[in-house]
């Protein structure tokens, strides 16, 4: 500690300039920068983040295993079962060298906008 003069209530902390930006960026943000370097990657890459989803799902699916069952946690379930599905496609498709389809969240963003007219975002 540099500081002795602290109460016994306080702490003293020592943040990087880097974490306090990255503190500083909202989700959106973050997606985009995402997104730029899901563009710069090569075909293997993407394969390897195509099976990072699949793991972050399967994680997600056992995390809402335990616990109380519920209907918001079983609906969360499936949506998330049918994601790692298309997630599996998708770095098949990747890796045969193909366009891949969209994600499932993608697909659920895609017919939200249908229906309630709005606009997609386009990055």
């Amino acid at each position: 500690m540099k500081n002795n003069n602290l109460k016994l209530t306080e702490i003293e902390v020592s943040i990087s300039s880097e974490e306090i930006e990255a503190a500083k960026k909202d989700k959106a943000q973050w997606d985009k920068i995402n997104k730029k370097e899901l563009k710069q990657d090569d075909k293997k890459e993407k394969v390897e983040h195509e099976k990072d989803a699949v793991k972050d799902d399967k994680s997600k699916i056992k995390k809402l295993d335990k616990g109380a069952p519920s209907e918001k946690k079983s609906i969360e379930k499936k949506d998330l079962k049918k994601d790692v599905k298309f997630d599996k496609d998708s770095e098949k498709e990747m890796k045969a060298d193909k366009k891949p389809k969209k994600s499932y969240a993608q697909m659920l963003t895609d017919i939200a906008a249908e229906r309630y007219g709005k606009k997609k975002e386009v990055n």
